[in-house]
């Protein structure tokens, strides 16, 4: 179980800073997507919001005529978006960066809930130790 919560809390810490870095403009491309089409796929028995358009990096030198991002945004409107390493899209800005960086946190308070864990229990176990050999 504690490796589980170990590997849960290193895998979530990981991804949302990840995620955290692209959204804060710390890592990959800036740029705008110009939103010219919105539609719900369907998948898993959901429906899942889905907009493409043309993006182009804020220095000229990417332009994707088929970028794309999971959100419902209105078409016609024009949004700042990083692109990321694996050649997906995620939006910047403070409401993202903040999201992130909460869920990031969360996987460190994981982190630190075992720590202080391992050593309430190192303590108790030295003290019975103690009280013990007396």
């Amino acid at each position: 179980m504690v490796v589980v919560l170990v590997a849960a809390g290193i895998g979530l810490t990981w991804f949302a800073g990840t995620h955290f870095a692209y959204a804060t403009g710390l890592a990959g491309t800036l740029g705008h997507l110009r939103i010219e089409a919105c539609a719900r796929e369907h998948a898993g028995g959901h429906r899942y919001p889905h907009c493409s358009g043309l993006f182009r990096s804020s220095d000229g030198t990417v332009v994707d005529p088929n970028a794309s991002i999971g959100k419902n945004l209105p078409v016609g409107d024009t949004v700042a978006l990083q692109r990321v390493a694996s050649g997906g899209y995620e939006q910047t800005g403070t409401a993202s960066s903040f999201g992130w960086l909460a869920i990031s946190l969360l996987g460190l308070m994981v982190l630190g809930a075992l720590g202080a864990l391992t050593l309430l229990s190192a303590f108790i176990g030295g003290v019975a130790g103690m009280l013990t050999a007396s």
